[in-house]
């Protein structure tokens, strides 16, 4: 069985235009992209009030020529911004690229959770306060999805409000809506104490909520001296990514694989080992 490969439009470089973005994806053998656009073309406004259906137009009918489509639109946030002016400012940020996210022929528009901190990690991420301001936040995205019918794709992390298995499990409880989808990194969910269990927490993932699982991000990585979690390009690592993509394809034939921190030229040879797995 094919797979249904994509990677992050940031991570092909010096991409000045969606032409030059579009030619540089074609010759690294993708055809589908995450694209988040502040990060492939910095220079774009593309807040909420820039983003419009004639820039999701163009960009679709540019890419299209060199047969490359955007399969995830990102939007990263910080949805429980501790600045509750900012955080409305950027919900309503995501709301937009829901609305207009069609027009880029993409199927669900992607963020993590953030923090309430602003400078980033603090162990007020893992308390039950927290966690309740991402399900208000995600609850008031997923209306926003449901009325454009357009899939809103969270991703969990570590170091993030949604955590563990267990916090994407109880939002997934609380919030009941088919337009709600968790893009799963397995990387974004070890440590250098539990790495070796990565495959079982994958596998576990598919069996307590494969059914809202709507994208697999593939990072591999190196466990540094520091124990700190490196991405590394495709198989320079140790990610068990044949494992990984057996049980996405078991679960969720087809299912979007996104090739992350894969860069440039290696992402070519990250797609030649992955359609490899299936042969």
């Amino acid at each position: 069985m094919k797979l249904n490969l994509a990677a992050r439009g940031h991570d092909l470089s010096h991409v000045q235009t969606v032409d030059d973005l579009a030619k540089k994806a074609s010759q690294q053998n993708i055809s589908t992209l995450q694209l988040a656009l502040s990060r492939s073309f910095p220079t774009l406004s593309a807040d909420g009030q820039a983003i419009n259906a004639g820039m999701g137009q163009y960009m679709k009918n540019i890419l299209a020529k060199e047969g490359i489509s955007v399969g995830i639109l990102s939007c990263y946030i910080n949805m429980i911004h501790p600045d509750l002016s900012v955080r409305e400012t950027v919900l309503h940020q995501f709301e937009r690229y829901l609305q207009y996210a069609a027009s880029f022929g993409a199927t669900m528009v992607a963020t993590e959770t953030g923090s309430v901190s602003e400078a980033g990690y603090t162990e007020e991420n893992f308390s039950d306060e927290a966690f309740l301001q991402i399900v208000e936040a995600i609850h008031r995205l997923v209306r926003a999805g449901e009325k454009h019918r357009m899939m809103v794709g969270i991703e969990p992390g570590l170091n993030h409000p949604l955590y563990s298995l267990d916090r994407v499990a109880e939002l997934v409880a609380m919030i009941d809506s088919d337009y709600l989808g968790i893009i799963l990194d397995p990387t974004n969910l070890i440590n250098a104490k539990n790495y070796h269990q990565q495959v079982n927490l994958v596998e576990e993932a598919f069996e307590r909520f494969g059914e809202k699982i709507c994208g697999l991000h593939m990072k591999d990585y190196i466990v540094s001296n520091e124990e700190e979690i490196i991405p590394v390009n495709l198989g320079t690592g140790m990610i068990d990514y044949e494992a990984i993509v057996n049980i996405a394809q078991k679960h969720r034939p087809y299912l979007y694989i996104v090739l992350e921190e894969t860069k440039d030229d290696a992402l070519k040879q990250g797609v030649i080992m992955l359609e490899q797995v299936t042969e």
